[in-house]
């Protein structure tokens, strides 16, 4: 029983925990738009000013990406946030292929809301090389009422 405490305490002390880790996602002209935080279950995707837009929902076959609102947003595969026409959105910059803009700092971040009931998921388009013509901020802010 002491081991145990003497190990907690000192677990506590010098940091061990999960490691953090957030995905960077770019838009199609290479700027850091948004984020997907997964330092916990819930892998949350934030807009680059810290508000909660969408979040990561992990199925059999498919990383389906929802609103919070319960509506499907798209898909999150090899680096690539899809749409439901399935045009690229955002893309990690690895799986961009082209140069990306310099950083600025994040905003603080919000308090992700309640998840509602999430929808089935629509059948899966095919998914080309095309990016969508809207503004990946104004996708990502549709489903969040604002």
């Amino acid at each position: 029983m002491k081991l145990i405490t003497i190990f907690l305490a000192c677990s506590m002390l010098c940091g061990i925990r999960k490691p953090y880790h957030e995905i960077n996602l770019y838009n199609s002209s290479g700027s850091a738009t948004a984020y997907i935080d997964d330092y916990l279950t819930d892998q949350v995707v934030y807009l680059w000013d810290g508000t909660p837009v969408a979040y990561l929902h992990q199925n059999f076959t498919n990383t389906d990406v929802y609103w919070f609102n319960g509506k499907h947003l798209g898909w999150f595969e090899d680096g690539l946030l899809r749409n439901n026409e399935g045009y690229i959105i955002l893309a990690t910059k690895q799986a961009a292929g082209k140069l990306t803009n310099g950083e600025t700092l994040k905003g603080l971040k919000s308090t992700p809301p309640d998840k509602k009931y999430r929808e089935l998921e629509p059948v899966k388009p095919y998914f080309g090389t095309l990016w969508a013509p809207a503004s990946a901020a104004e996708y990502l802010q549709a489903g969040t009422g604002n």
